[in-house]
């Protein structure tokens, strides 16, 4: 059986939901996804979180995107 929801449901239960603000270099998961989210390889992502750790802006800046 199907059962509708409101678009307005759906939105509401995803606020507040957002990507942590540090990588987490033990969690591979992780690694992955930024990898993914910043268009770089993982040796890439791993190199610049070695060069200057792992809070998501500092490694932004730093791969520059």
């Amino acid at each position: 059986m199907i059962h509708l929801v409101k678009v307005a449901d759906v939105l509401a239960a995803n606020v507040g939901v957002r990507a942590p603000a540090t990588i987490d270099t033990n969690d591979k998961t992780a690694m992955t996804y930024w990898a993914y989210r910043l268009n770089v390889s993982p040796q890439d992502l791993a190199a610049a979180i070695e060069k200057v750790g792992p809070a998501v802006t500092a490694v932004r800046q730093h791969l520059k995107t």
